[in-house]
């Protein structure tokens, strides 16, 4: 039984939830806003714990953590050859569970701020991923319109012209409910990464596509983006965030091109901001970033520079 899932009418599962708060690990992870951020940190918890100990994160023995464990589980991770930013990953939430076992006296305060002390990983990588080429989108949106009146090629469609248009994550895409829609503007209000609430404009194009699929679906309210059986009949059950990758991948292998994934499409998304001269401040906010930083690793027009230079370079 997952112990973050109960329901009140089970005696059982009410005392699971209860033991489960007072392991460290678990109170970190329910501290966190966002669904995709608590799958990501216990995939990182359960490594370490698998790593270290042999055993669940449930079952490790969070609170006797101390600072030579963590710089021990460091260095594995660096040896290992691990991103800088991945192991700085691994960092924050060793650093978040430390923090919940001095909160819950399992851990001394000398513990907790020799732990809280560490310093980040330094060091960059290259820019994970891949931006498309106009072109390349144009290939997408007609693998998903050939035939006129498919309800999922109309959805795809919209979806994907949602992903590159506005730069939505996979999960923002998903929770987007008729609701959040404001037709006067012809923008989304939606809560992203964070929990933080951002509205996201919406390109014509892009605009026209999602009322093109919500008119052939005749879905006025709820969930936008559903499944669609093969019968061509519409469910009111709501895709997942695994369902868009599925679908962004059976596209894009119609459409002939180069594997890729919904977030290259964010990546797209920024870089093409950038390229036509918005600052990088306008595209930290339409992204709905909260730090520039973070902006700029979706900027994916530095190696088109630099072969532009190479190519003009008479040596």
């Amino acid at each position: 039984m997952n112990p973050l899932i109960h329901t009140s009418s089970s005696n059982v599962a009410l005392h699971t939830y209860e033991s489960a708060l007072e392991n460290p690990a678990m109170n970190y992870l329910l501290s966190l806003s966002s669904a995709q951020s608590r799958v990501t940190m216990q995939s990182f918890l359960g490594r370490v714990a698998m790593m270290v100990q042999k055993v669940t994160f449930e079952q490790f023995e969070w609170g006797a953590l101390r600072r030579p464990h963590v710089m021990a589980i460091l260095t594995m991770l660096n040896n290992a050859q691990l991103a800088p930013a991945t192991i700085n990953t691994y960092l924050a939430a060793l650093k978040g569970v430390a923090r919940e076992a001095w909160a819950l006296k399992q851990m001394d305060a000398e513990a907790y701020a020799q732990i809280k002390d560490i310093r980040r990983n330094r060091g960059v990588r290259l820019a994970a991923g891949r931006r498309l080429q106009v072109e390349e989108l144009y290939e997408l949106y007609k693998a998903c319109s050939s035939v006129p009146g498919d309800l999922i090629g109309s959805r795809d469609l919209a979806m994907i012209s949602l992903l590159a248009g506005c730069g939505l994550r996979r999960s923002e895409l998903v929770s987007l409910d008729v609701e959040n829609l404001r037709s006067q503007d012809q923008s989304i209000v939606l809560i992203g990464k964070g929990n933080k609430q951002r509205e996201a404009f919406v390109p014509q194009s892009s605009w026209s596509k999602l009322e093109g699929w919500l008119q052939l679906s005749g879905i006025t309210s709820g969930a936008i983006f559903v499944r669609v059986r093969r019968e061509n009949k519409i469910t009111d059950s709501r895709l997942t965030s695994q369902a868009v990758l599925h679908v962004l991948g059976q596209r894009q292998v119609q459409a002939g091109l180069e594997p890729l994934t919904p977030h290259d499409l964010r990546r797209t998304y920024a870089t093409l901001l950038l390229e036509n001269g918005e600052d990088i401040a306008t595209v930290m906010d339409a992204m709905g970033h909260a730090d520039v930083s973070t902006t700029r690793r979706y900027d994916m027009r530095n190696s088109d520079h630099v072969k532009a230079a190479r190519d003009r370079l008479k040596i």
